[in-house]
């Protein structure tokens, strides 16, 4: 009688597999938090450099260099 030994094997390989499932899930939300705050500091940044959101363009909202402004 080798059942105990065959459903202890299906149990680990059970738990193995949550355990993977939980580990990629974690990295899916951690990934996503990073590109959420990758965002933020990209928008803060664009903000110092003097452009503001405007829907899908940037725009500057100085004026820009004098070189620019021929």
């Amino acid at each position: 009688m080798k059942f105990p030994l065959i459903f202890r094997r299906l149990d680990a390989i059970t738990a193995q597999d949550r355990a993977e499932k939980l580990l990629a899930e974690s990295l899916r939300l951690l990934g996503q938090f990073c590109a959420k705050m990758a965002d933020a500091v990209e928008a803060q940044r664009l903000a110092r450099a003097g452009y503001s959101q405007q829907g899908e363009f940037l725009e500057r909202t100085d004026g820009g260099s004098t070189s620019e402004r021929k």
